[in-house]
């Protein structure tokens, strides 16, 4: 989608019916900025912990109650401070902690209600995720719901923010008072997309915050060595929110669901606070990291990086890494824990935190870290302006990315990574070199505010409604398409996945897109 520090080339197959079949490109920044700090990991010792449950009394070891963060590591940190951090807002609040995100935060783009993952529509990813508005007219207004969020995506979220709290700032659902948000704000929950039942058109999916209770800030998903983010995952994935800290600190035991083709979901958690494989209930403040370990940032960010940029982090693919920086070298966090950032086109969230780590000229050329090699080249400092020092010394990925969203097809998202469409030659695309790694791909380059930059593009295609009145497109839910009744497709290159890619096949779709959907509406 275009946005204003991405950039979007739409091409459209229109009838009059209103709806149009949308291939969006968009162009992002493929690789990173860096800035160095110290490079050693110790620090002073924590203070004794007591474990507490949400209502702050300390838990015996034999407790079988969740621990709360929010009581357990709140009563010395600002708890409140902490969590305003974009990586737990997620576009939500603003650096000020105002709640931002709105139904009406983007007039120009009304299914984008702010500019974060949290409610930004992301059209380069799986089943095209889309929030619901806080205010919908019908249930087939709603695409996922806050619920659905906290459950799928908090897996790869620290938990705080969207978490805890809807968007008039109430908790979902208070343990204390017995009440739910809604309740508090004297609304109904069917149609508010904090609370309704309804996800993807289907109106038994729920938003049992009751049972599930809320996704506090896991102070330990960073600073505990060995967490247990796979299990932590699986306690969210089954509506265990509450649970998730306590099983990603190792106390607790899941029992999950098998079904290889899809991740965990746990359906059973017990917590035991004997268990020490992982943290230690009585000695937790010896096992406390103040500087995070770079496997605790990949646990949430290899899979996305690597998927959409190919981006690697090892000491065989990034010099960095074999110098013994990590990645809070480069991203150091202050009292709100906003990890510095570079400028990447594609993310949008606090956009007025870009470029607040130094890039490669402020280490390599200013000087700005004294044990950063400097080296001088031969040409005019005019090139230092104008072209990005990535542009010439990250020339090229060695791992595969994803490139092509198909949306439009099946009713599920069919990706097509770079070496379906790049390839090894960085003149011809179509044209492999004979004994180089199939896997490497080059990037192309673009102007981005004053210099020329390294790209790789996203694109997605999408099926879009055209209002006439406003020439807005808003884009289908993907769940209608599912619960289309499809006209039949060919698989014309024989790769398995059928193409909605000729004439006939986009009229065939249009007609049958003018039908009622699964819930009765239009």
């Amino acid at each position: 989608m275009e946005s204003r520090s991405q950039k979007s080339e739409r091409f459209v197959f229109r009838k009059r019916t209103g709806i149009i079949l949308i291939f969006t490109v968009g162009i992002g920044v493929s690789f990173l900025f860096f800035q160095t700090s110290s490079r050693s990991s110790t620090g002073p010792s924590h203070p004794q912990i007591a474990i507490r449950g949400g209502d702050g009394t300390p838990l015996p070891k034999d407790s079988q109650s969740p621990y709360s963060p929010k009581k357990t590591c709140g009563g010395c940190h600002d708890y409140d401070q902490i969590t305003n951090g974009y990586h737990f807002q997620q576009g939500r609040t603003d650096g000020a902690g105002k709640i931002v995100i709105s139904d009406n935060f983007n007039p120009k783009y009304p299914w984008n209600l702010s500019s974060g993952m949290y409610g930004k529509s992301s059209p380069a990813s799986i089943d095209f995720s889309q929030l619901a508005k806080k205010v919908n007219r019908n249930p087939s207004d709603i695409d996922k719901s806050a619920f659905f969020f906290v459950q799928n995506c908090g897996p790869c979220h620290p938990g705080g923010g969207f978490g805890e709290y809807d968007r008039f700032g109430n908790p979902y659902y208070d343990e204390m008072t017995k009440k739910f948000g809604y309740e508090v704000a004297g609304g109904q929950p069917v149609l508010d997309g904090d609370y309704t039942v309804f996800t993807m058109g289907d109106g038994g999916y729920g938003a049992p915050w009751e049972k599930s209770g809320r996704s506090e800030a896991d102070c330990l998903l960073c600073h505990l060595k060995g967490y247990q983010w796979r299990d932590r995952g699986a306690a969210l994935r089954g509506r265990f929110f509450k649970d998730g800290p306590a099983v990603g600190a190792g106390w607790a035991t899941i029992r999950s669901a098998s079904n290889e083709s899809e991740p965990s979901k746990a359906e059973e958690v017990k917590i035991d606070y004997g268990r020490k494989e992982v943290a230690d209930f009585e000695n937790l403040h010896l096992q406390i990291l103040r500087r995070p370990p770079d496997e605790n940032c990949w646990f949430c960010h290899a899979a996305p990086d690597g998927r959409r940029t190919g981006r690697q982090w090892s000491p065989e693919t990034d010099i960095h890494n074999a110098r013994g920086l990590n990645c809070v070298s480069c991203h150091p966090s202050d009292k709100e824990h906003h990890f510095a950032k570079g400028d990447v086109l594609e993310e949008t969230v606090r956009d007025d935190l870009d470029n607040t780590m130094h890039s490669c000229e402020d280490c390599h050329y200013k000087g700005k870290d004294r044990k950063a090699p400097r080296h001088k080249h031969p040409f005019s400092p005019r090139h230092m302006k104008r072209i990005a020092c990535q542009t010439c010394h990250i020339p090229y990925q060695a791992a595969l990315a994803d490139l092509v969203y198909d949306h439009a097809s099946t009713g599920s998202t069919v990706v097509y990574a770079t070496s379906r469409f790049l390839s090894s030659d960085p003149l011809d695309p179509k044209k492999a070199i004979s004994g180089v790694d199939p896997n490497i791909w080059y990037p192309a380059v673009r102007e981005y505010k004053g210099k020329i930059i390294p790209v790789k593009s996203l694109i997605a295609i999408y099926w879009g409604d055209l209002d006439e009145k406003t020439k807005v497109v808003r884009p289908i839910p993907l769940w209608k398409i599912r619960n289309l009744k499809k006209p039949v497709l060919k698989d014309d290159d024989g790769d398995g996945n059928p193409e909605v890619n000729s004439p006939g096949e986009i009229k065939s779709f249009l007609k049958s897109l003018k039908e009622k959907d699964s819930l009765g509406n239009p």
